[in-house]
């Protein structure tokens, strides 16, 4: 326990030293709130709507970026050697990493939820889902990490995991047809739940999924069940990569 503490204090006090990966948990929150304030045309749900694009972007970059970035650093610089060899074993290490990687993640999940002016159950419901979703990029994110050789390579991995993992639920609002072969990816599950709560649920998010997206609705069980699914699918790639190839900061 007290190496895990150690390792979330590390990072606490290496936040400003990789200020890339820093301002992205700022700057998605930060454009939410300027795109509402200066571009929303106050149609009802507009603001929510955009909102729930930020904030689905964020759950496919910041869990990614973040530990893969902070996993490469550490065995690049050889911080993550010195840290096995002081006793620190590789399982306290990604425990301690994650949970600080999470707890950012979560802060910047709340700020959408008060930006896009969610309240009572459906604050709950927002920061419950986009959490839940982190969790799966968290894993994909690690076995990034494990996979990459330099700082370099993770930000051109990376960038391209965020991006097809982001925008493929966006592109579903222009083209419902993505929609096929988008629907079990644990970001589109995401990315329904928030636009349900951003129409305020009700007769006017039903009309949305059946005229626009063509599906029957949204089943908020049914999306959590996709997620962890997705979840446990790469939860085991990343037993698998570690399995193989191990974290000894070498």
């Amino acid at each position: 326990m007290n190496a895990i503490k150690a390792i979330f204090i590390k990072q606490l006090n290496d936040v400003f030293k990789n200020p890339t990966v820093t301002m992205m948990f700022i700057m998605f929150p930060a454009m939410a709130f300027f795109m509402i304030e200066f571009m929303s045309d106050g149609t009802p749900g507009a603001a929510g709507m955009q909102v729930a694009n930020m904030a689905i972007m964020s759950v496919a970059a910041l869990p990614i970026m973040g530990i893969a970035s902070y996993i490469a650093e550490d065995v690049e610089n050889r911080s993550l050697r010195f840290l096995v060899m002081a006793g620190v074993k590789p399982a306290q290490y990604l425990i301690g990493l994650s949970s600080f990687i999470m707890i950012l993640t979560l802060l910047s999940m709340a700020a959408f939820a008060f930006i896009g002016e969610f309240t009572g159950s459906n604050f709950g419901l927002f920061i419950g889902i986009t959490m839940l979703g982190s969790l799966v990029s968290l894993a994909i994110g690690a076995v990034t990490g494990l996979l990459s050789k330099s700082v370099q390579q993770v930000n051109t991995y990376g960038t391209i995991l965020m991006m097809g993992l982001g925008f493929l639920p966006m592109m579903v609002m222009f083209n419902p047809d993505v929609l096929n072969f988008s629907y079990y990816l644990f970001t589109q599950q995401v990315s329904l739940v928030l636009i349900y709560l951003a129409l305020g649920g009700g007769e006017v998010a039903t009309a949305f999924f059946t005229d626009i997206l063509a599906i029957d609705g949204i089943n908020v069980m049914r999306s959590m069940l996709i997620i962890l699914a997705n979840a446990a699918v790469f939860a085991g790639l990343f037993a698998f990569i570690y399995k193989k190839k191990g974290l000894r900061g070498e």
